[in-house]
């Protein structure tokens, strides 16, 4: 295992500081230019695999919902995609990441695995919670910038999808 050192450390914790709210704010377009063009996203099991920001712009957008909708009927993300529903109308999300371990793997790359947890909060002041996941991404640095070039969800649950995701 490679050390990094305290600025890389801060470096990776400033970028996900700065993504994540992107995505929490339903800012799609902006999340998304925090991601490589030819960037992947994969959800384990399930092989639900999205290849670059078009596809996960289309993805996205379909499921994100927005927080001032009324909350939508009790879904699970399989029953989302199938149906082509959003599951997370009415919902304000937050994702929490914890025991973030860093390390280089070349120049100008990274691989940063944590663990993951996300909080459903509905209009009511009600919170629920996502199962947990293992999270790998591989960043990449570019013009002193990083970047997501792959992100592997590695859900606890082997029935994470047939979850409801907003339950009442």
């Amino acid at each position: 295992m490679s050390h990094i050192s305290a600025d890389t450390y801060v470096e990776v914790q400033q970028f996900y500081a700065r993504q994540m709210p992107l995505l929490e704010a339903r800012e799609l377009k902006t999340f998304l230019e925090t991601f490589t063009e030819d960037c992947t996203l994969e959800h384990v099991p399930f092989g639900w695999r999205f290849e670059g920001r078009e596809q996960l712009f289309k993805e996205m957008s379909a499921r994100r919902g927005d927080p001032g909708k009324p909350k939508t009927e009790e879904t699970s993300a399989r029953r989302a995609r199938e149906e082509n529903i959003s599951y997370y109308d009415g919902l304000v999300y937050r994702y929490w990441f914890d025991r973030m371990l860093i390390e280089e793997t070349g120049p100008d790359q990274l691989r940063v695995r944590y663990q993951a947890i996300v909080s459903l909060t509905d209009a009511d002041g009600k919170v629920s919670f996502e199962p947990t996941t293992t999270v790998e991404d591989q960043l990449v640095r570019r013009n002193g910038e990083l970047f997501t070039k792959a992100r592997v969800v590695t859900h606890d649950s082997a029935n994470w999808a047939d979850k409801i995701h907003n339950p009442s």
